[in-house]
């Protein structure tokens, strides 16, 4: 019900605000969505939250399994998958080329367009897009800033764990004639475990200050449509004003949202 307080609040505009020309309404109706906005963030960042929780929750529980059936693998079967990192490789960049990344870098080219025109609707609007968009450019720049450090650790412990895993994969018939498996086990399972408390911290930094971004956007698109609503009021702008800068901004804004 929360995703639909943008459109509940473009609709109440619409059906009591214009008609009644009442400022009193329209500065509730922004205040009851606010608020809207503000609970649908926290409920995304704790579902975020939780969803990392639970996927730890079943790596601690099945990683020790994973890692003897990797030992214990090449003893059985004499294929080792010494040459699958290319294909790896192959279906990292195919992966990247298919998520909304490469999109967004060519929708930000036109950002500042969609900005252009909104201030020809009129000034406020278009001051109230470049504000929106210099919050969310802000916002991005300090989720860079907050996840690089865990985001480092996590590669460096990743690294760290895939070589430990790769040499007893390789050195399988020597563990298992040494007896050393559970001491290269114990190894792995520590490297494993700072790469979870790594991913986790990352994840919540990512998650929190992506769900604040995507509901920073969806207010900004909201305070568009009551400040197009307050123009028309004081017959400063037309009612078809209202949908086309809202559609605008939002068009703006899209490309540099987390």
């Amino acid at each position: 019900m929360l995703m639909l307080s943008g459109s509940l609040f473009m609709l109440q505009v619409y059906d009591r605000v214009l008609p009644s020309r009442s400022v009193p309404t329209l500065v509730a109706l922004i205040i009851l969505v606010a608020v809207l906005y503000a609970f649908q963030g926290v409920l995304e960042a704790i579902r975020a939250r939780v969803l990392t929780r639970i996927g730890a929750g079943i790596d601690e529980l099945i990683a020790g399994r994973v890692f003897n059936c990797l030992v214990r693998l090449p003893l059985r079967t004499p294929d080792r998958g010494e040459g699958l990192q290319a294909l790896r490789d192959l279906d990292q960049v195919s992966g990247f080329l298919s998520s909304p990344g490469p999109g967004a870098l060519f929708d930000l080219p036109w950002m500042p367009l969609y900005v252009v025109i909104c201030f020809l609707f009129h000034p406020w609007i278009g001051v109230a897009a470049l504000i929106g968009a210099l919050l969310l450019i802000a916002l991005t720049a300090l989720t860079d800033r907050l996840v690089r450090a865990p985001t480092k650790a996590m590669s460096g412990f990743g690294t760290r764990r895939g070589a430990i895993a790769q040499a007893s994969a390789r050195n399988a018939e020597v563990l298992a004639a040494m007896g050393m498996g559970e001491r290269l086990a114990g190894r792995w399972s520590q490297a494993n475990n700072a790469f979870r408390e790594a991913q986790a911290q990352a994840s919540d930094l990512t998650s929190g200050l992506g769900a604040a971004s995507r509901i920073m956007r969806m207010m900004l698109q909201s305070m568009v449509l009551a400040l197009g609503a307050y123009l028309v009021i004081y017959q400063q702008a037309t009612p078809g004003i209202i949908i086309a800068s809202s559609i605008l901004t939002s068009r703006a804004l899209a490309p540099i949202e987390l």
